[in-house]
């Protein structure tokens, strides 16, 4: 069991509502964050989607910059960069310098699903996600942000020991270095949705954030394989002790009556996603089961993926979140909240914060 109380944060996927603009959903991701970080929120992640109607978070670090500027104190981590899209390097220099602006508040969350489809992984060049892969460009982002000492540290000894001071810009050039993120060494985590991202992160030694909001079948497996195979003495662990955060799906409102309609809008907005026909969130209805009209045949799927879906009044959800916590041994809970009204998200979080 948890010896310290878990944090809770943010997850934003930046959703548009219907009726409202990218421009304003976009606005009303700043206004979220300051929200969360006045009720006291440890982290505000931002997760990576490309080519979505409903997820404007397609440049995840960009977001982070604009979070970061209009804060003052809320770590603000990536939830996550989906690192077979893009060149660890270009990552490591994008969080690297978001580090460099704001130290000590920025952290990194790694994933290896394409967060899109086919079509636009192809577009994005992705590359190849098997867990050795991904285990690669893992350890290789996070040589570009640990502290480099000595232009010479990769060379063999013999070749160190015979370059002259002249030969200093070549020794540079020799190996690439992600300036000015270099020596940042932010917190890494990674997030899966299965036991393979679980063993990578115990692995190396790292975080562990299990997506429990949209895969629940294998998120205490997940777990328990993390822990099982923790790493402390790796050479890219940052802890001695598993870190483990896990992602639930949220709706809080002062009475169990409202916060059952407002989640309906979390519903049809997974019905949107197994069905294949996606879509801004939708406003919410009394009718509990409209839903299921969008899902289709599909609908058995939108309640396996809503397993871990705590509706209520805040203390209700406070108590459940705090039984995960204690059953999981969690560091940090993750709350992600589908709401249509943006007012009322951010209502969500904070009634949520006062009764944790």
């Amino acid at each position: 069991m948890s010896q310290a109380k878990p944090t809770l944060s943010v997850l934003d996927l930046v959703p548009v509502s219907q009726g409202r603009s990218r421009s304003q959903a976009l606005q009303e991701m700043v206004l979220l964050a300051q929200s969360a970080e006045r009720a006291g929120y440890a982290r505000y992640w931002l997760a990576e989607h490309h080519g979505s109607t409903t997820f404007l978070s397609s440049a995840t670090t960009v977001l982070m910059g604009q979070v970061l500027a209009a804060t003052e104190s809320i770590t603000v981590a990536s939830g996550g960069v989906m690192l077979p899209n893009h060149a660890p390097l270009v990552v490591a220099e994008a969080v690297g310098t978001l580090a460099t602006m704001y130290p000590g508040r920025v952290e990194v969350g790694l994933g290896r699903a394409p967060g899109t489809d086919p079509v636009t992984a192809r577009a994005l060049r992705r590359r190849e996600a098997d867990p050795a892969s991904f285990v690669d460009e893992v350890t290789e982002l996070a040589d570009y942000l640990a502290a480099n000492d000595s232009l010479f540290e990769t060379l063999p000894g013999s070749v160190a020991a015979q370059t002259s001071a002249h030969d200093v810009a070549w020794v540079a050039s020799s190996r690439a270095r992600a300036l000015p993120g270099e020596g940042t060494n932010p917190p890494l985590w990674i997030l899966g949705s299965s036991v393979n991202g679980a063993r990578v992160a115990g692995r190396l030694g790292l975080g562990f954030a299990v997506a429990a909001h949209f895969a629940p079948a294998q998120a205490e497996a997940a777990v328990m394989a993390y822990r099982s195979v923790f790493n402390g003495a790796s050479d890219y662990a940052q802890a001695s002790h598993p870190r483990t955060a896990a992602a639930f799906n949220v709706v809080v409102a002062p009475t169990d009556e409202e916060a059952q309609y407002l989640a309906t809008t979390a519903r049809a907005a997974n019905a949107r996603i197994v069905a294949g026909r996606p879509g801004p969130l939708d406003e919410p209805t009394s009718d509990p089961e409209a839903w299921r009209a969008l899902a289709g045949e599909r609908a058995s799927m939108v309640d396996d993926s809503l397993a871990y879906f705590f509706v209520g009044t805040p203390q209700r959800v406070a108590a459940q979140l705090h039984e995960m916590a204690q059953r999981w041994e969690l560091e940090d809970i993750i709350c992600l909240s589908f709401i249509h009204d943006a007012a009322a998200r951010r209502r969500s979080y904070e009634l949520l914060a006062q009764a944790w």
